[in-house]
């Protein structure tokens, strides 16, 4: 938490982005000790991960882990880029004045206020929310595969 804390309050560049990319490397470092270590001590807990990560990768209530997660896990690793938005957002507004003239207006919104992402499935919500999204979506995971693990043990004759 201490890290996704971070990145509400960081307005240094360079800090902002060491955090960002610290946190999307954490949030897929999950899948790989849940399959590396949780799964090399229990047979049970890496064939139920296997399992659903086959789902992961292809269902849609699953996008978070797929066009979030690994996607920007992968762009950070492999390109050292990134869809998340590094501000200020430039935000156009469209009014009418009472004369029937139309009225546009560019305002900025500061640095750290919307980190929305630049492109991809979530193109538009802000970073942050994904972060707290994702890490939701491990928690599910986590504890579905704990009940699978237990339950399919409560199962197994002695």
């Amino acid at each position: 938490m201490y890290v996704r804390d971070k990145l509400e309050t960081e307005v240094g560049h360079v800090e902002w982005r060491l955090y960002w990319v610290l946190a999307v490397v954490l949030l897929r470092a999950v899948g790989h000790v849940l399959d590396k270590v949780d799964g090399a001590n229990n047979a049970a807990v890496r064939a139920t991960a296997k399992k659903l990560h086959q789902t992961w990768k292809v269902a849609d209530e699953h996008a978070i882990f797929r066009d979030f997660i690994e996607r920007e896990r992968n762009s950070i690793l492999k390109e050292y880029a990134s869809e998340v938005t590094e501000g200020p957002i430039p935000v156009m507004a469209y009014l009418q004045s009472h004369d029937g003239f139309d009225v546009v207006r560019q305002f900025l919104i500061e640095e750290n206020l919307y980190r929305p992402m630049g492109s991809g499935a979530f193109e538009g919500e802000d970073g942050r929310t994904l972060l707290d999204d994702a890490i939701e979506w491990w928690a599910k995971q986590l504890d579905e595969i704990d009940t699978a693990v237990h339950s399919d043990a409560a199962h197994t004759p002695l």
